[in-house]
């Protein structure tokens, strides 16, 4: 499995009563569903891997993680969390 060196920071929160929900903002649309916070992150990291290395293949740039996250009371409260995807 290639590796990348990066770091991502995703946005997980539940998604009752399916598990949980992992985004990735500097990824739109890259989005991954698990029955845990573990698998949701896991699913997106392979995710965001082979995205990579489409874009790779393609001499397209990497995303960089440069995209603000809006956060406030109300996701820490809705049990969403930010989390670090490294690839």
């Amino acid at each position: 499995m290639k590796t990348f060196g990066r770091s991502y920071r995703a946005i997980v929160e539940p998604d009752d009563p399916q598990g949980y929900v992992a985004i990735l903002p500097a990824v739109p649309g890259l989005v991954a569903h698990g029955e845990s916070e573990g698998a949701a992150v896991g699913l997106l990291s392979e995710l965001l891997r082979n995205h990579l290395a489409q874009l790779e293949n393609a001499g397209q740039p990497l995303p960089d993680d440069g995209v603000e996250i809006l956060w406030d009371e109300e996701d820490e409260e809705a049990g969403a969390r930010i989390v670090s995807v490294e690839v």
